[in-house]
């Protein structure tokens, strides 16, 4: 399958009716212990609602690990906002639905704690991002304004004392990877270009379109199609990384494996700034390597890589690859880099499919300790995303010695309970033009954040298999881990 996510030049999401409130309901899911391996879960379904506000669920948790908050998309029908928010004071014992509106906002959403417990949301209007922010823990809502300019994907970052507040987007007119800054903690954002800083280097331009380049992204194999992942800060506040994935001239040019110009995702870019975003340099963390039946390279990183730093620097990126697999059996995989993302590690492989078993799509995690990591993604045993009987499950796993040519890897599934019954569209906007499955109603990824205070994953995940009604219903779920080996 061919991973393809045009810009978004136009909002998309006026055709969808969110309901008059959540409704909590029988067919919801309670919550649940699991001990399906080494690590205990206890899932807790937030509430059903229509599609697609369930999908990409954003988490976030405060210093004190006592509070989090969730947000989704919305579509602003009937009142009920473009952004919905769950947030919970109790350590995600209980949690309270409430929404903000931005004027024009599209509803996809990032959502952060700031050091100091402001939390922020980010509401993508296409021409910006509208910004928002609570004083209280997500009750009420304060409008800030637009940030940035026209943009995809979106994602906030903040330094280590929170003075400085970074939005991380994609620039779909000049096809960059750009942030825009607020120096004052979060209060005050710019839409002149002045302040929208590039992170590309200046080797991209000239650096040859071919995959096996010497470690250099073009701007040639990158075309219109980027795939954003975060912007990473080290505790130094000066390294800044900035992830995202990027497919290759041939593949954007070529309609038997893309929808021209989209080609498939091919290469993992990290971008390195030194010096708090004045001068940056890109690394190539992985990219395509020929499939088994030699029909074509692999997908490398779909939809959005992931990554994170432990507390000594290193640097991880998770993601989805067919490498070594045929069709579209995805698995998950992780590099790292200990010389600020010169350099990079063979891929790690962390699920425990065969490679021509079933997929494992999406990725997410965080660090628990140097060494340490934490991945999430959706498992299917069954089938694959281009398969309509394919049955999804939240996995998790952790890994130890992960910086090291010996990691061990401990995995299981989150929860008995599947999340979706179908496939996983994983062509963005183009789902049912592209060929392969139209079924975007998870949307493109979920979250999981390690809790500072007890070193557990917390993930927050759509689910749509009980509640389906051909997938217009369905709901966010929080699990939170109780044990660890």
């Amino acid at each position: 399958m061919n991973t393809i996510r045009p810009r978004r030049a136009f909002v998309v999401l006026s055709a969808f009716v969110l309901l008059a409130g959540l409704v909590a309901t029988g067919a919801t899911q309670a919550s649940a212990s699991s001990h399906l391996g080494p690590f205990g879960f206890i899932t807790k379904g937030l509430g059903r609602i229509s599609a697609p506000s369930y999908g990409e669920p954003s988490l976030t948790i405060a210093r004190d690990g006592k509070h989090e908050a969730i947000c989704s998309l919305g579509s602003g029908s009937n009142g009920k906002g473009t952004v919905q928010i769950w947030y919970s004071k109790n350590d995600g014992k209980s949690w309270t639905h409430t929404y903000n509106t931005s004027p024009a906002g599209g509803g996809d959403c990032n959502i952060k704690f700031l050091p100091n417990g402001t939390l922020l949301t980010a509401d993508l209007e296409v021409t910006d991002s509208y910004i928002q922010k609570s004083t209280d823990w997500g009750a009420h809502w304060k409008a800030l304004g637009p940030a940035g300019t026209e943009q995809d994907r979106q994602w906030f970052a903040s330094s280590p004392s929170g003075k400085t507040v970074y939005l991380q987007y994609h620039d779909f007119v000049f096809e960059g990877e750009f942030y825009t800054p607020s120096t004052d903690g979060g209060n005050t954002w710019s839409t002149s270009p002045a302040d929208q800083h590039l992170e590309d280097s200046p080797d991209q331009v000239t650096a040859p379109a071919i995959i096996g380049n010497g470690g250099h992204a073009s701007i040639v194999d990158q075309g219109v199609n980027t795939f954003s992942g975060p912007l990473l800060v080290d505790r130094n506040g000066r390294d800044l990384y900035a992830v995202y994935s990027i497919s290759d001239a041939e593949s954007n040019v070529n309609p038997l494996i893309g929808v021209p110009p989209y080609g498939p995702v091919r290469q993992l870019v990290v971008a390195h700034s030194p010096d708090g975003g004045v001068t940056w340099s890109s690394h190539v963390a992985d990219q395509a390597v020929p499939n088994p039946d030699g029909s074509q390279e692999s997908t490398e990183g779909t939809l959005f890589p992931w990554g994170f730093l432990d507390s000594t620097g290193t640097v991880y990126i998770v993601f989805d690859s067919t490498r070594g697999a045929s069709g579209d059996h995805f698995h998950q995989y992780y590099v790292y880099s200990k010389d600020k993302g010169q350099t990079w590690s063979q891929p790690v492989r962390v699920d425990g499919l065969q490679l021509s078993q079933g997929a494992a799509v999406y990725a997410t995690g965080d660090a628990v300790r140097p060494g340490v990591i934490d991945i999430a993604w959706y498992q299917s045993n069954n089938g694959t995303p281009s398969q309509d009987k394919s049955i999804w499950t939240p996995y998790f796993a952790q890994v130890t010695k992960a910086n090291t040519t010996h990691p061990k890897i401990r995995r299981q599934a989150v929860t008995s309970i599947p999340n979706h019954h179908g496939g996983i569209c994983l062509f963005g906007l183009l789902c049912g033009v592209a060929p392969g499955s139209s079924d975007r109603s998870l949307l493109d990824f979920f979250q999981l954040w390690v809790n500072p205070r007890t070193k557990m994953a917390e993930i927050a995940y759509a689910d749509n298999y009980r509640l389906a009604d051909n997938h217009n219903f369905g709901e966010v779920v929080f699990a939170k881990q109780t044990k660890t080996p």
